[in-house]
């Protein structure tokens, strides 16, 4: 694979996390697998995110805030999906959204997106942070306890993210 096509691996990220998402907590193994496979995916889609962000971004804030994001958020979500624990969804929200803010600042700045689109990903970002923190505060998930809604939102900017790198 080259580099150019790393950004793939974003899709390969949200195909192996969301049916860990679904999994009940009766399939720890398939769960673990699955989450690991994503965990990988998505440390080579962010690397190829910062790349970009980079060539942005030449003092590099925008590129550490994102890879800083980007390893808590794989972190709590493998803590979040592989033990059930709805305490780690604001805290993995809470890094999606940075992940999510920080690179949509970083190209709506150097003019790499339209200013709504840019303003989108900001929106996105906070919407994505509230829901977290709805989850953590109420206990609440989606579909009987399984599917976390932030990670879900998270999931949509991934692939948007992937397509439009790809497409660059």
């Amino acid at each position: 694979m080259t580099r150019a096509k790393l950004p793939a691996l974003g899709y390969a990220y949200v195909a192996l996390a969301l049916p860990a998402l679904l999994l009940g907590l009766q399939h720890e193994r398939a769960k673990t697998t699955l989450v690991t496979g994503a965990a990988f995916a998505y440390l080579w889609f962010i690397a190829s995110l910062r790349a970009r962000l980079v060539r942005f971004d030449p003092d590099g804030f925008f590129a550490s805030v994102v890879v800083l994001g980007g390893g808590a958020y794989i972190a709590l979500q493998t803590l979040a999906v592989i033990g059930g624990a709805t305490q780690a969804a604001a805290p993995a929200a809470a890094c999606a959204a940075t992940v999510i803010i920080g690179s949509s600042l970083a190209a709506w700045r150097a003019r790499k997106i339209a200013r709504w689109f840019g303003q989108a990903g900001v929106a996105g970002g906070i919407a994505v942070l509230v829901v977290g923190l709805v989850e953590a505060a109420g206990d609440w998930t989606l579909a009987g306890g399984r599917v976390f809604a932030s990670s879900l939102g998270f999931m949509v900017w991934v692939v948007v993210t992937a397509t439009y790198l790809l497409r660059r």
